[in-house]
């Protein structure tokens, strides 16, 4: 019939035969096509696993790079083909993963730390000079410093002589920190400023593999004791970051080391050229900005002694509070003192709070650097009664602002402080609170220079320097221009 929407049974049973064919064919050209991109994927794979290593970056890397891919490949068909297997149980499929699992860690991943240390082996260069170059690091940084000054160029930020510390950054992750140039650009060397993380094994497991890549890529690697004791054993009960043998073995591979210790032959690997040189001694007393200022305000004071601590118990222990609470205590009753205690809450030392609020003991829980630092110049005074501290900045901050200050006697680092223009040290409370009296001596009074003892003897210029000749010095020019040139060709971030 004309105009009926309809097929007839003919046509209908036509349709259904072409779409029968079509569906075939369709089917037919994606089997092709799986087909083919298995047998180009396995070529692939064939071409690779037989790549011969000379064709590989450093040492083999690239070629165990492949190897891991392979062996990767190699666990997925293995779980893939027993999960095929109409024989097969859940007992062959955890077996083929716990065989592939085990294949990568016990072939690739050693390789891989083996190749990167048999690299570093060759390329080491015995140092056999003496080890404490203290006197010949001050003698070319100042060499450095006059050379610049004497240059008739135009004296700019990205022309200026110096190294320092970076700040933290991702890459290299904790505890690791680049060193780079007054410019920004990175120096090619790298420190490593504690020791490696024990609650998280993969983390501290790359960590170690990365210093022996960075080893054999021809970075420079110092060591620089700004935690506690390291590269010591740490002590705090509370710290989750320890040494072990393999990381010892890291600390004498590193090419220098910058140090806090009154003996540094009892804490320094051995062989390993160092000099007295602290995180501490990077402060600039000039800085003034947004984010605070390490130049006097000419503020008034209000508290004859600071005391930083943050409380918990890692603090408690690093900042030594079973020393400084009877100390504050003792000295209220002898003085009558204002003591500020900065970061700690003390709402739970009930011993304390008659102090409290007697207005005797000040505390500050929480405050922005800036307010923290003003805070410190209202003090008349700053103690640390740390002893398991390397060199702790408030020190240098408190130095900054005119502020004397008051140390332990046994504290790891910063004990070089101590001098007649910036302060006093003792072993105890007794000998604190006579050291405490010292100070507001008048005669002793005058002679107090602590912020122009730091100018003149420490401070992020001079230390910058310092660096810099101290590298010079145990790497050779040859070797930081090609350390240096290695981050140009990665295009590393400055």
């Amino acid at each position: 019939m004309k105009g009926n929407k309809f097929l007839s049974r003919e046509n209908s049973t036509t349709w259904r035969a072409w779409r029968k064919t079509t569906i075939r064919v369709f089917v037919g050209l994606n089997l092709l096509i799986i087909v083919g991109f298995y047998v180009a994927t396995s070529s692939f794979h064939g071409g690779l696993s037989h790549m011969d290593e000379s064709s590989s970056h450093i040492s083999g890397t690239d070629a165990h790079r492949h190897g891991r891919m392979l062996g990767a490949q190699e666990g997925k068909q293995q779980q893939l083909l027993t999960l095929a297997d109409p024989n097969g149980d859940a007992r062959a499929i955890v077996s083929g993963a716990s065989q592939a699992e085990a294949h990568l860690k016990e072939l690739h991943q050693p390789q891989d730390v083996r190749a990167d240390k048999a690299v570093v082996a060759e390329q080491t260069r015995f140092y056999t000079g003496p080890l404490d170059v203290d006197e010949a690091t001050m003698k070319l940084a100042m060499v450095i410093n006059q050379t610049y000054w004497d240059d008739p160029s135009e004296k700019t930020w990205w022309n200026k002589p110096g190294y320092h510390l970076s700040y933290m950054e991702d890459y290299p992750p904790y505890p690791y920190q680049r060193i780079k140039s007054e410019d920004g650009k990175d120096t090619g060397v790298v420190a490593l400023i504690a020791p490696f993380y024990d609650l998280t094994y993969y983390r501290a497991e790359m960590a170690r593999a990365m210093f022996w890549r960075m080893k054999a890529n021809g970075q420079v690697v110092i060591g620089i004791s700004s935690y506690q004791e390291f590269p010591g054993q740490i002590t705090n009960p509370f710290d989750d970051r320890h040494t072990t043998e393999a990381d010892w073995e890291i600390y004498l591979a590193t090419d220098g080391w910058l140090h806090c210790f009154r003996e540094p032959e009892k804490w320094i690997p051995p062989g390993v050229p160092r000099i007295l040189l602290s995180e501490s001694d990077f402060h600039n007393p000039e800085r003034r900005d947004d984010g605070g200022s390490l130049q006097p305000w000419g503020l008034e004071k209000l508290y004859d002694v600071a005391y930083s601590n943050q409380g918990g118990e890692w603090n408690d222990w690093a900042r030594n509070w079973t020393l400084a609470k009877p100390s504050f205590i003792q000295l209220i009753a002898e003085t009558n003192a204002t003591v500020l205690i900065l970061g700690r809450d003390l709402t739970k030392e009930a011993d304390l709070q008659p102090l409290v609020a007697s207005g005797n003991i000040v505390s500050h829980e929480k405050a922005l650097w800036r307010d923290f630092l003003k805070l410190i110049e209202q003090s008349r005074s700053l103690v640390t009664f740390n002893v398991h501290d390397a060199s702790p900045r408030v020190l240098a901050e408190a130095m900054c602002m005119d502020v004397p200050v008051l140390i332990n006697w046994h504290i790891l680092g910063g004990w070089k402080y101590a001098t007649e223009q910036t302060g006093e040290d003792f072993v105890d409370t007794a000998s604190f609170i006579q050291a405490y009296k010292r100070l507001q001596e008048p005669e002793r009074k005058a002679r107090l220079r602590p912020r122009q003892w730091y100018r003149e003897n420490s401070g992020y210029y001079r230390a910058s320097l310092q660096l810099q000749a101290f590298l010079h010095i145990v790497m050779g020019d040859e070797k930081m221009r090609s350390a240096k040139q290695l981050m140009t060709d990665r295009h590393a971030e400055p």
